[in-house]
């Protein structure tokens, strides 16, 4: 009978490193997923506060909440954010913890890139919020952005670019 001995992870957490360095460089497939959930339910609180700030302004008929023009640019980061900032991260959320561990494999392919996905996934995000304080706001041709409302005409300033 022969004895099969398993190899030592391929890229092993350092458990020297603080709790916090350990997730910040992580590699593993299941971290960087929780990592991916957890930033994604993060934006999805974030498009939760501006829908709040759209039905304020609809609640009642001639409702003077926010302007026109702070309606248009809540409504299209709201949609930004829900569909790029959460429905599509959760679901690479889930497959980065749970694909590796169905087709039985050890990692996911390029764990150093997929590392940093999460991380240019959250300057992303952080980058499309901070739209608001842009110097003629936030981009406000919806979240489709077709034009002209997306052209320098109808979206004037860095909002639309950011």
């Amino acid at each position: 009978m022969a004895a099969r001995a398993e190899a030592p992870p391929r890229y092993r957490e350092d458990w020297r490193r603080g709790r916090v360095a350990s997730w910040v460089t992580t590699v593993d497939h299941k971290r960087i997923g929780i990592l991916y959930m957890a930033t994604s339910l993060v934006f999805f609180g974030a498009g939760g506060i501006l829908a709040l700030l759209i039905r304020a302004q609809l609640a009642t008929p001639d409702e003077h909440f926010i302007t026109r023009n702070a309606y248009n640019e809540l409504f299209t980061i709201h949609g930004t954010t829900m569909i790029f900032l959460f429905i599509a991260p959760i679901g690479l959320g889930f497959a980065n913890y749970f694909l590796p561990l169905q087709i039985g494999a050890p990692d996911m392919a390029f764990p150093r890139m997929n590392a940093l996905s999460v991380w240019l996934f959250l300057l992303g995000g952080v980058v499309i919020q901070s739209s608001f304080g842009a110097s003629h706001g936030a981009a406000a041709a919806g979240w489709t952005a077709y034009a002209p409302l997306s052209s320098k005409v109808g979206s004037p300033g860095p909002g639309m670019d950011m």
